[in-house]
């Protein structure tokens, strides 16, 4: 049976002001797992549709991916709670959806995200029904762990330095207008309060883990940006050559978040994997 394409893929509404309503009206829920605070969105019913997101972020930047499928899928994305390390993050992922009653689900990641859904492969495939890996990238790839001095640099450095640090990253945005503007306006937010020290200080951690890789066997989709400015040609082609039988799309013009500029395109690039998928 295929899904229905999505029901709210309108352009017409500035994002900026469409981001501010999707606040107003779906507030995160909350909810306290072994000490460890949980925030997410949860729309629709259906079977289960997780999105997780990157570095910078919260559950609430796949709002237009929300809005689009909850009409087919019971859609759910938490904001990525502080762990230390991947393992933990992973564990915490799979109690909070024990705790939620999700039994089998899809996952869509991005970035970082992208890479606690190659852990989770890892740990309880059995779960999982199909993978989209979104402008992520291998584990333990040699252009990622040289990075890793910037989370030995961020331990030291004090909270306002740390983030002006990270503000400097906006003359990284690419996209398409109006994303562009949303994209812009978000990580503004982010960077200055709705990105902790120590949320950013635990994700970087984990960017830079090691990582189990199983053999994938149920559906898997890479979706990629050639415009990317922070996953190189090089990361792009070493991820598909890990997951040579994956289903690929690639945005000509997306930058590393086509799902805040491209919704549409994204959208219809999700519907067309999914559907795919129970053809």
């Amino acid at each position: 049976m295929e899904r229905a394409a999505p029901a709210d893929d309108r352009q017409d509404q500035d994002p900026v002001r469409r981001l501010a309503a999707f606040r107003q009206r779906f507030p995160a829920q909350t909810l306290q797992l072994g000490g460890v605070r949980w925030r997410y969105h949860e729309l629709g019913a259906g079977p289960a549709l997780v999105f997780l997101h990157g570095l910078v972020g919260s559950g609430e930047v796949w709002f237009q991916q929300l809005l689009a499928f909850a009409g087919a899928y019971r859609v759910l994305a938490p904001t990525l709670p502080p762990y230390g390390s991947l393992d933990e993050l992973t564990a915490g992922m799979w109690r909070w959806l024990d705790r939620l009653g999700v039994e089998r689900l899809q996952l869509v990641g991005a970035s970082l995200g992208g890479l606690v859904v190659q852990h989770m492969l890892a740990t309880q495939p059995e779960r999982i029904e199909r993978v989209v890996f979104s402008n992520t990238f291998p584990p333990g790839h040699p252009e990622i762990v040289r990075g890793r001095w910037r989370l030995v640099l961020g331990r030291v450095l004090p909270a306002p330095l740390l983030f002006a640090y990270l503000r400097r990253s906006l003359r990284w945005v690419a996209g398409v207008e109006p994303g562009e503007r949303l994209l812009r306006a978000y990580l503004h937010e982010q960077y200055h309060g709705g990105l902790s020290r120590t949320e950013l200080l635990a994700r970087l951690a984990c960017v830079y883990d090691d990582v189990e890789i199983a053999p994938i066997r149920m559906p898997h989709a890479i979706i990629e940006s050639l415009d990317d400015p922070l996953m190189s040609r090089a990361l792009r082609a070493d991820l598909k050559r890990l997951y040579p039988r994956a289903w690929v799309y690639t945005f000509k013009r997306g930058g590393h978040f086509p799902y805040l500029t491209q919704p549409k395109e994204y959208n219809q690039a999700l519907v067309a994997f999914l559907g795919a998928s129970h053809a």
